[in-house]
């Protein structure tokens, strides 16, 4: 701006034309040499003001502008009040130096005077200002002469059409005694006569509004192109114009709403889809999608619930949209396929430990980990299932599974995951083969994978090699020293003994096998236990199998749950940023306590996730159909009678432990009574279990869990029974006590006496009198006879009353007389007719 400034004063004093563009922004002001030179002062700085086209205005490039050449003394007098004279004046004297050149360029001033006319019309039209915000500022400074300044204000009718534009300012210096009435231009003339009939409308205007409102302004400047009258103006703004601009604003929006409603998107439908993820497919509002459903006849739906792909199908028709079927099953098909033409690896052996209870599994186990798990266990009994993995010379590694039994490895079996590479069957050198011994045998067979005997407790007195050799043939195991492909390994695990042999095994297996996988893919592996911390939520044992976790993966466990992973941490308790195949690790981050031995996978996105999940679980849910329905075609074939059931609720420390329960408990079966687990869960009891378990009559079995004051106290009050337990046989060994408690005892009846009738002294409605004879046996009052005829029972019933002579006795013994009555009212006849004694004696019936 100051360079601006500096310009225009050197093309004044230098006598110079020039010509300088400004900015919208930029300010003039005449500098104090130059106002002394003029006859007059410019009190107001000029600002140049934004020029906006027309909509209905021809397109013009530039606006030209015109250089006002006014001699000082014919055209401004300096006066004490104003600097200028006022327009009407100008133009009188202009008039009278109009020359021939005005009919040269009639046509040029006739075509500006017709656009600036169509301006004022279209104006009035719409009933905004005449005169509201732009204005064209022209400047001409002539040394010796007054100062003319003119400004053209152009409404803009169509406020999104802007053009800005700047205006020139042209400076021209000319000699003092060129004759003024020579260089004036006509278009000047026309260019006053269109402001001066703008002046008259915009006082017209100033004036109806001010009469309008009552309350005229007052202070205002006479020069109508002030800019202190364009604020006045904007101001008053009537409310109905302010009402146009607004509804202009809010058709324009309505526009682009239209053409985004008019976009057609492709909506993928799989089987199942909640009504908050179908509005977001098709980028509608829920709040529609309910309308639409409420309208075919779907009342009360949620954003949560569920529909079907038939139904979601016609509601992205109703919205205009084209729909896709997704097949979720080809995307979990798809997600387990990913990465299977990439290289494979070799990666660590899986070791399951397996054998009968107390043979040493968990203490072989900690010798060979340098540890002492086995001393944290109740009673010396494995409850869980642990992994670990250590590293061995050579930066080798070895993972081992510890099972409680083989309840938790039929588990993994039959949910279709072999994790297991090789089993080390532990057999006791005192002991032998156990019956759970053979089980396992019989589990390794069906999972075909390879096995390893160990035989522990060889530093015993009592220890039998050989015999434990010949005892494994007998069972289709056939070792080494036999002929057959079977390693043998006898092993101390309190003594140390043979460790390393038992290691080198493994590894040497290991590479027979050729055991490898794939590094560089989504990982995928088997869940080998899961649990509730009160610090850390649910906490999950994995097994990578393929690919590698990391932190921050999204996974998919089983059917039932899924989530980020939040955290990993390895066997020794250390914080884990990534998993390779063959490593198990500890997750934080589910949503649920997923099932021991379901399988595991990473996905993409949560939303993916939640597909694959409602997936999974329609197809539970339909197995769970189809089995319910199985049973319930099998019971109505037997048509068998009502029996007596047992409601358990169950509550366990682990998943492992709670499949290990079921498990066990499911073998528990009699004709006679039902077991029905109804709830089973990892936690402490709670509150809700108890409500629960009033509501169904149920009991509470707690495993290696708690419960706190207030829940006992509640259970005491709705008389509610809680059983803690800490072994895992122990629990068993209770439930088969509380079945066979509720089993009716067997009631057999027992011949204890007998009587011949003598004599009959009465019969009618009260029964018959009978004198008897006891022939054998003890006769008591109550007990059960029958009467027989010709080997015939005409008659089943009580003794009533029982007498010798006249007194009531309990009981008569052989070879005396005496009288009973029998609610029997027909005739009895006394030689043929005899009566036999009975007891009613029960068995307590026992569930082994």
């Amino acid at each position: 701006m100051n360079e601006s400034k500096g310009a225009v004063d050197s093309g004044l004093m230098s006598g110079k034309t020039e010509r300088t563009t400004l900015k919208l922004s930029d300010k003039l002001k005449l500098s104090s040499s130059i106002q002394q030179n003029t006859k007059f002062a410019l009190n107001k700085s000029i600002t140049t003001v934004e020029v906006r086209k027309s909509k209905k205005r021809r397109d013009i490039d530039n606006i030209e502008q015109a250089s006002v050449v006014l001699q000082n003394d014919n055209v401004y007098q300096s006066d004490g009040d104003n600097n200028t004279l006022t327009i009407q004046e100008q133009i009188s004297r202009m008039n009278a130096l109009q020359n021939a050149n005005i009919h040269e360029k009639k046509e040029e001033v006739s075509d500006d005077q017709t656009d600036k006319k169509e301006e004022v019309t279209n104006a009035e039209t719409v009933g905004l200002l005449p005169v509201e915000e732009n204005v064209n500022t022209d400047l001409v400074i002539e040394e010796g002469h007054s100062e003319k300044v003119e400004e053209v204000i152009e409404e803009s009718v169509i406020e999104d059409q802007p053009n800005l534009e700047h205006l020139d300012v042209i400076e021209e210096k000319n000699g003092p005694n060129q004759s003024g009435d020579q260089n004036v231009d006509n278009s000047i003339v026309d260019l006053l006569q269109s402001k001066a009939v703008e002046e008259k409308k915009l006082k017209k205007y100033e004036k109806e509004h001010e009469e309008k409102k009552g309350n005229p302004k007052k202070g205002v400047s006479n020069h109508m192109y002030s800019k202190h009258v364009k604020l006045v103006i904007e101001e008053e703004l009537e409310d109905n114009n302010k009402q146009i601009i607004q509804t202009h604003k809010t058709r324009k929006n309505r526009s682009v709403s239209s053409i985004k409603n008019k976009i057609t998107r492709k909506v993928l439908i799989p089987k199942k889809i909640t009504v908050q993820e179908l509005a977001s497919n098709m980028s509608e509002r829920v709040k529609d999608v309910q309308n639409m459903l409420f309208q075919m006849g779907r009342r009360d739906i949620k954003p949560n619930d569920f529909l079907d792909s038939d139904q979601a199908a016609i509601i992205v028709e109703a919205f205009n949209h084209t729909f896709k079927l997704v097949n979720d099953g080809k995307l979990e098909d798809d997600l387990y396929s990913d990465g299977n033409d990439k290289e494979l690896l070799p990666r660590a052996p899986v070791v399951t430990v397996m054998g009968h209870v107390d043979h040493g599994k968990t203490s072989l186990l900690d010798a060979i980990r340098e540890s002492n798990v086995a001393d944290g266990e109740f009673k010396g009994i494995t409850q869980h299932i642990g992994a670990y993995q250590i590293i061995l010379d050579g930066d080798k590694r070895i993972t081992f599974i510890d099972t409680p039994g083989h309840e938790a490895f039929t588990a993994m079996r039959a949910c279709g995951t072999n994790v297991t590479d090789i089993v080390v069957l532990v057999v006791a050198a005192d002991d032998g083969i156990m019956p759970q011994t053979i089980e396992s045998i019989n589990h390794v067979k069906a999972a075909n994978v390879a096995m390893i005997v160990a035989v522990n407790k060889i530093d015993k007195h009592d220890a039998n090699l050989d015999k434990i050799t010949n005892s494994l043939l007998n069972h289709g195991v056939v070792a080494e020293s036999l002929g057959g492909d079977v390693i043998v390994v006898p092993v101390s695990a309190k003594e140390k003994i043979n460790l390393d042999q038992l290691k080198s095994s493994i590894l040497l297996m290991a590479e027979l096998l050729e055991l490898k996988a794939i590094y560089n893919t989504r990982a995928s592996g088997v869940v080998i236990e899961s649990k509730i911390d009160k610090n850390c939520g649910v906490v999950a044992t994995l097994i990578v199998q393929k690919g590698t976790l990391k932190s921050g993966d999204i996974i998919v466990v089983g059917h039932n749950s899924y989530g980020k992973v939040r955290n990993m941490f390895n066997s020794d308790g250390r914080s884990q940023k990534v998993a390779i195949p063959s490593m198990p690790v500890k997750v934080l981050g589910l949503n649920n306590v997923p099932n021991s031995g379901s399988s595991f996978i990473v996905v993409d996105s949560e939303k993916q996730a939640r597909e694959l999940i409602n997936y999974r679980q329609e197809l539970f849910n339909a197995s769970l159909e189809e089995n319910a329905k199985s049973k319930m075609d099998a019971s109505n074939i037997l048509a068998c009678d009502v029996v007596d059931e047992l409601n358990v609720i169950l509550k366990c420390d682990v998943m492992g432990s709670v499949e290990a329960i079921c498990y066990s408990i499911s073998k528990i079966t009699h004709e006679d009574i039902k077991l029905n687990v109804l709830y089973k869960g990892v936690g402490n009891v709670t509150k809700s279990d108890v409500l629960l378990a009033e509501t169904s009559n149920s009991i509470i079995l707690a495993f290696n869990v708690k419960a706190d004051a207030q829940v006992k106290e509640l259970a005491k009050q709705r008389c509610v029974e809680i059983n803690h337990y800490s072994v895992i046989y122990d629990i068993i060994d209770d439930v088969k006590r509380i079945l066979s408690s509720m089993l009716k005892p067997l009631q057999q009846e027992v011949q204890v006496g007998a009587l011949a009738i003598r004599k009959v002294f009465s019969s009618g409605n009260a029964g018959s009198v009978l004198g008897c004879y006891v022939t054998s046996g003890v006769v008591k009052k109550g007990s059960l006879v029958k009467l027989i005829r010709n080997n015939t029972i005409i008659h089943e019933g009580k003794i009533k009353v029982l007498r010798r002579f006249k007194d009531d006795v309990k009981e008569v013994s052989s070879g005396f007389e005496c009288g009973i009555l029998l609610d029997y009212s027909k005739e009895i006849y006394p030689e043929s007719d005899i009566i036999n004694v009975l007891e009613v004696i029960e068995e307590v019936r026992v569930i082994k």
